[in-house]
């Protein structure tokens, strides 16, 4: 790695499908060339998988990878909770720990993560917040004031973990992946954020216009909160007006029990409907791509989403977009009034007359054509190198080596 800057990248799991993911993925893709860069994660990182979902192009020789020991992993593994914050903890503790070995650290973790001091934070949605108005802030306690708050219930057991401190969170930079999440960082925090949208792999098989399939795209996990019954419910309406039009659900379906009569009832309405509606579990990378580049529409009904990966890959890729009118995904379609909705009943309004007009269709496509750079992973990338490169010059030396977490 020669004189190269040392960058340590803390992400707990490189292979969870997201935003998340897309944005450390391109970090590295970034940085890879100019900077000595460590990851340091919980999970095994498959690169290979990692390239083909994200349109990355990384290999082992680009980055050290530093995972916990195996005392560590199993311990971490015990809690089965797919939303658990104790991976994340540890990985906060192990971060303060050496980040003094580094030339900068960087997070691009869901949650809010503790860098231990100054670096860049690229934060998700504040998820943390709703606990700091009912615990308290372990930054100043010695561990046995901790050990008497955790027993008075003022901590919770992760927080001891990661010596979680907000006051010492916010010495970081803020990235956030859209002004919507920025606006709630700072009600939650009081720190300024700049708005760096994540990056998106577009269809590089976008077929014109009037070869594209007269029908709709929907893209999510297969839980309530996509609404993905709303989207057959909405189009059937719509169909009464156009027949012709189809319906293709893609997604993932989720471990969580209670999840499991929701992907069944949406597999009997794909049924009821089968002479329009498919239903795609797992697809494949390259087979959704395909997907994105032959469709015409894209339907995204989740509210308040923090960003919106899988509309942007739509709109990025020549769809027309239809978001629910909340959250950072309105920033994906610029705002554009003729394709955000507030209920259902708008839903079908609003695309009833796109849908119905190719004057229409042409306006709003030409409306979009200035939102897809914004999105481009080269223009992200350009972003992270500028603001890198401008904080290691500020800094020290790095002192050395990660060593392995004990």
């Amino acid at each position: 790695m020669g004189n190269k800057k040392k960058i340590l990248l803390v992400h707990p799991n490189l292979m969870a499908l997201g935003g998340a993911t897309a944005v450390a993925a391109w970090i590295a893709e970034a940085l890879k060339d100019e900077f000595a860069i460590t990851l340091l994660t919980t999970d095994q990182v498959d690169l290979e998988g990692l390239n083909r979902f994200h349109g990355t192009s990384l290999r082992e020789s680009d980055m050290e990878v530093v995972y916990p020991n195996r005392l560590i992993r199993s311990i971490l593994q015990l809690d089965r909770d797919h939303h658990s914050i104790q991976p994340v903890a540890y990985l906060m503790r192990v971060c303060r720990r050496v980040r003094d070995r580094y030339d900068l650290v960087i997070s691009s973790a869901t949650e809010e993560f503790d860098l231990g001091g100054s670096g860049i934070l690229y934060v998700h949605f504040p998820f943390l917040a709703r606990f700091w108005g009912r615990y308290r802030d372990c930054g100043q306690l010695s561990l046995r004031a901790q050990l008497g708050a955790l027993f008075r219930g003022e901590l919770r057991p992760w927080m001891i973990l990661a010596g979680f401190s907000t006051e010492r969170m916010k010495e970081a930079t803020f990235l956030v992946n859209s002004d919507w999440t920025g606006a709630a960082v700072h009600r939650a925090y009081r720190v300024p954020t700049t708005t760096l949208y994540p990056p998106v792999t577009a269809s590089s098989r976008r077929e014109p216009w009037d070869a594209r399939e007269d029908g709709f795209l929907c893209i999510g996990r297969l839980t309530p909160q996509k609404r993905m019954d709303g989207a057959i419910a909405i189009l059937r309406r719509v169909r009464e007006q156009r027949p012709h039009l189809t319906l293709h659900l893609v997604g993932t379906p989720s471990q969580h029990p209670e999840h499991r009569q929701y992907l069944h009832d949406l597999q009997s309405l794909v049924q009821t409907h089968s002479n329009w509606v498919r239903l795609h579990q797992r697809l494949p990378r390259e087979a959704l791509l395909k997907l994105m580049g032959r469709m015409r529409y894209g339907i995204h009904l989740n509210r308040d989403e923090h960003f919106g990966i899988a509309p942007a890959e739509l709109m990025a890729s020549g769809c027309i977009v239809f978001v629910h009118d909340s959250g950072g995904q309105v920033e994906i379609v610029g705002r554009d009034p003729r394709l955000c909705y507030q209920d259902d009943e708008e839903a079908f309004d609003k695309i009833a007359k796109v849908v119905a007009s190719p004057v229409l269709q042409a306006s709003v496509l030409d409306s979009l054509a200035s939102q897809q750079t914004a999105f481009d992973p080269g223009r992200f990338m350009r972003r992270i190198r500028e603001l890198v490169e401008e904080m290691t010059e500020r800094r020290k030396p790095a002192l050395g080596k990660l060593p392995t977490p004990a």
